[in-house]
């Protein structure tokens, strides 16, 4: 090593023991609550827009939502927000619409924060038309007080905590957060992430469910609905205590787990190196195939079954019996029962 780059390398190791030598200084005269190093001057600030409104429209960035019950019948919103970047609320042919107001010249966007801003909703009654909420990287927290006709969320990298019922679509799409959905019901649902987690516990569905996780998992229990699809590339599927119509589940490597999933109809599933596990379950007529993956477990009545692995071995039951279940694999393992 020459001398040179020795020296530069001593250098940066000096200007980084300087810098983290400040910081922690900094952090012991501040108390050590990190929240004081922020470079964002937060505000409280209270809206208490006027007038009746059926529907509700929210347009944010960072900030997170909380809807609540209003106790006073009146509806009022409090938002605890940088102040250059502020809110507004109006109701405007009968939607309540909640904007954002940025006032930061380019400087501004240079900054350091260590909490979050939010806004609490207030609504005076229980029941809306449509709920449209937008935001980059805040999170959705929306309880079960409360039930639209339609609810649609689009976000970034914002998580989603939904316990609110509609009569109709609940549209929920987000990049990278995650989203937990519980006792729902619904007229028809559609959820979409890229690499966020997709958790729906306890709910009816009266149609159908349409999910896509593109790298992130996706876990269903206790869920009665129309037909069911769910499709991802690595993440995994686990559905549980599942009563629908027909069901399609693929994934690319990730595995697909069924346990106490119940159709009336047509159940595809199809994988390309997971595996495919099947417990007490049953279908009119079910489809499954895997390259590598292998395919185990048992269902619950007869089934005439079609079964072939290129090289994996094979073990299902002679039945003359019952619906078509055909089960196709490349190089895995089949061994499925049906349960006595």
């Amino acid at each position: 090593m020459s001398k040179t780059v020795r020296n530069w390398l001593i250098a940066a190791a000096a200007l980084i023991f300087a810098g983290a030598a400040m910081f922690t200084t900094a952090l012991a005269l501040c108390g050590w609550d990190i929240s004081k190093l922020g470079t964002v001057d937060y505000v409280e600030t209270t809206l208490e827009p006027s007038g009746d409104f059926e529907n509700i429209s929210i347009n944010v960035y960072t900030t997170d939502i909380n809807l609540l019950p209003s106790e006073d019948g009146k509806c009022r919103i409090e938002c605890y927000e940088d102040e250059m970047v502020v809110h507004t609320a109006d109701v405007k042919d009968g939607v309540l619409v909640i904007d954002t107001e940025d006032s930061r010249r380019w400087l501004g966007f240079i900054s350091l924060g260590f909490s979050n801003p939010t806004m609490t909703v207030y609504l005076p009654k229980n029941e809306y038309d449509f709920l449209d909420i937008s935001t980059s990287t805040g999170a959705v927290d929306l309880p079960k007080s409360f039930t639209f006709e339609s609810i649609n969320i689009v976000g970034d990298t914002g998580a989603v905590s939904c316990s609110a019922s509609a009569n109709g679509d609940v549209d929920i799409e987000l990049d990278t957060g995650a989203m937990v959905i519980n006792s729902v019901s619904a007229g028809s649902m559609k959820l979409k992430t890229d690499t966020g987690v997709i958790e729906l516990n306890s709910g009816t569905v009266a149609e159908n469910i349409d999910i896509l996780a593109t790298t992130g998992a996706v876990k269903l229990e206790n869920i009665t609905c129309g037909d069911l699809r769910v499709e991802t590339d690595t993440g995994y599927v686990s559905l549980k205590d599942i009563s629908c119509n027909g069901l399609h589940a693929e994934t690319d490597t990730g595995s697909i787990a069924l346990k106490d999933v119940v159709g009336s109809g047509k159940f595809e599933l199809i994988s390309d190196t997971g595996h495919i596990d099947l417990n007490g379950c049953d279908a009119a007529e079910l489809y499954i195939e895997t390259d590598t993956g292998s395919v185990t477990g048992e269902l619950l009545t007869d089934k005439i079954f079609f079964a072939d692995s290129d090289t994996g071995s094979v073990s299902v039951p002679k039945s003359m019996t019952g619906g078509r279940c055909e089960i196709k694999t490349d190089t895995g393992r089949i061994e499925v029962g049906v349960r006595e």
